[in-house]
């Protein structure tokens, strides 16, 4: 990204942390340190980055967000992040949530002009190239935070040609996939939203398939495809990320933990999140 840009981008955000901004589906993200692995869960949005990088790790499988590739997650999911920052040189991004409605009028209109290459990545979330026009975009968004008047007038149709430039980006056929709603991808898209609404109550592969009208060795090999869980692991990972914030953020006992996140048997809590986490859950508070 362009030095102008970083510079509008600080003179919005002084401090460390996630901002809100002018317009509701555009934050700004800034870390003046290095974190070797946290976990991000992303839902439906554009990651922009200004400054720095992240390496997101899902599965065995990574993707770098920097200047020079953007961040894509059409679906809700964990991410595993490692951020390269330091208080000389932060990490600095845009956070964008990806209007639904918008999305589908786009990628109708799109799909009805033309049909993009599928390279055949199932991955449910990707990086791309920032092209120049992103760029132009990233710094009028910039431009016009500044003012609420600008945001208010200018701010939804810049949003709009953002959403299509990564609507036609080279790897966004996945991302037409997940609005097409009689696609495998676009069910298991819905069942990670359930999941992540219902994660403390008691969850079974044949009803979570059976709720998107797929069969269970449908949605169990495309839940894997999308996510690189299977569907009894990421529901176990989400448990158990929500418990860690519990115990070491909101200072919760061990036995009201393991209730609240949906798990029935405190022993076998505890010995998965040891071996999840490597220290017992008592430790949360210490490790945090």
């Amino acid at each position: 990204m362009k030095n102008e840009i970083i510079l509008k981008a600080e003179s919005l955000i002084k401090e460390d942390g996630v901002h809100d901004t002018l317009l509701k589906n555009v934050k700004l993200y800034k870390t003046s340190f290095y974190d070797k692995k946290s976990l991000f869960i992303y839902d439906l949005c554009l990651i922009l980055v200004l400054q720095g990088k992240k390496i997101g790790h899902l599965g065995k499988n990574t993707l770098t967000y920097d200047c020079n590739n953007y961040l894509v997650v059409p679906t809700t999911l964990p991410l595993e992040c490692e951020t390269y920052a330091t208080k000389e040189e932060p990490f600095i991004c845009m956070m964008i949530s990806l209007d639904k409605k918008i999305m589908y009028e786009i990628i109708d209109l799109v799909n009805k002009k033309e049909s993009l290459n599928d390279n055949s990545h199932s991955l449910g979330v990707f990086s791309d190239k920032l092209t120049p026009d992103i760029e132009d975009l990233a710094c009028k968004l910039l431009n016009i935070l500044h003012s609420k008047e600008e945001a208010s007038i200018l701010g939804n149709s810049i949003l709009r040609e953002l959403y299509y430039r990564i609507v036609s980006g080279e790897n966004s056929a996945f991302l037409h996939k997940m609005f097409l709603n009689s696609n495998h991808e676009a069910k298991i898209a819905k069942s990670l939203k359930n999941i992540h609404d219902k994660y403390s109550q008691h969850l079974d592969i044949p009803s979570l398939a059976r709720d998107v009208d797929m069969s269970v060795s449908s949605f169990h090999s495309y839940f894997k495809k999308i996510t690189s869980h299977t569907p009894l692991q990421y529901i176990k990972k989400i448990r158990l990320n929500k418990a860690n914030n519990l115990l070491a953020q909101m200072h919760y006992q061990v036995n009201e933990t393991a209730e609240e996140v949906g798990y029935e048997n405190v022993s076998q809590f505890s010995r998965d999140f040891k071996s999840y986490f490597g220290y017992p859950p008592k430790e949360a508070k210490a490790s945090f």
